[in-house]
């Protein structure tokens, strides 16, 4: 096992970012980007990827959607969002992922983006609880064993369900703002306390959206190199790369993670 075994993509459709590339254009060559989800997973030589839908694209049982699968034929695991972006639900995600499963032997989850609403309202609560209830009842009828994935942030650490996080099998955390970086592993601590028993997974930004601006190499090393320490010791079980829609633009923190990349990828776990 090396560590380019457990690097991930998260990935979504091709220009989806677009309207935040448009905050920072004018030092790049070019604007917008244009590079879909397998290229980005070619581009950081990373071996898995999670296909995130965006505003219901790409719509279960699409021409497009298995498209997608198809271009992921190299892909060692992919893992299909059950919601996407913003918490978008189709509401038959879960069956699709299933019938995914049965065709392409690389399918080995489901991703659950922007799910979780820190609510304190106990209707509220109990609705979420039974939602994922009804996805992983779903998720069991696939003809091999599927994990549950979940998207958290840094900010959400301290007050999260756990309850309802603790049904999904894996989390990943991610540090919204680049500046909070300085706090992960404060904040990475307080996550494995509360969720000791799910497989973690960090999450890196290389675009900072609240800024509109690439993410700064010293805080690239900063949260590369504390995942990598944590690969290491067994405290995280990958790292996950947020993503193909701001590559290929000429992004100084693109440039370094793939540099970064290259000189760890070969370490042995």
């Amino acid at each position: 096992m090396t560590v380019r075994d457990k690097l991930w993509l998260f990935a979504s459709r091709a220009h989806d970012d677009d309207i935040w590339l448009g905050k920072s254009r004018a030092d790049r060559f070019t604007p917008w980007s244009r590079i879909t989800p397998a290229e980005g997973a070619l581009m950081l030589d990373v071996p898995n990827v999670i296909m995130v839908g965006s505003d219901g694209d790409p719509a279960p049982y699409s021409a497009e959607a298995y498209g997608y699968m198809e271009s992921f034929c190299r892909m060692k695991n992919v893992v299909w969002s059950v919601s996407g972006s913003a918490g978008f639900r189709a509401g038959n995600e879960e069956k699709f992922i299933c019938s995914l499963a049965e065709k392409y032997p690389n399918v080995t989850g489901a991703f659950a983006d922007d799910f979780i609403d820190e609510t304190s309202d106990p209707v509220k609560r109990t609705k979420q609880l039974e939602t994922v209830r009804a996805i992983r009842r779903q998720l069991d009828e696939a003809p091999r064993p599927l994990s549950m994935w979940l998207t958290m942030y840094t900010r959400n650490v301290f007050t999260a369900d756990t309850e309802t996080c603790g049904l999904f099998d894996c989390l990943s955390l991610w540090t919204w703002s680049y500046k909070d970086l300085d706090k992960l592993e404060e904040n990475y601590r307080a996550w494995e306390e509360r969720f000791p028993k799910q497989k973690k997974y960090l999450g890196v930004y290389i675009y900072d959206y609240p800024s509109g601006l690439p993410v700064p190499n010293e805080y690239m090393e900063k949260q590369c190199t504390f995942g990598l320490t944590a690969l290491k010791e067994g405290r995280a079980d990958g790292i996950i790369f947020l993503t193909n829609c701001v590559m290929g633009v000429g992004l100084p923190s693109e440039y370094w993670l793939r540099s970064w990349i290259d000189s760890v990828k070969n370490t042995e776990l």
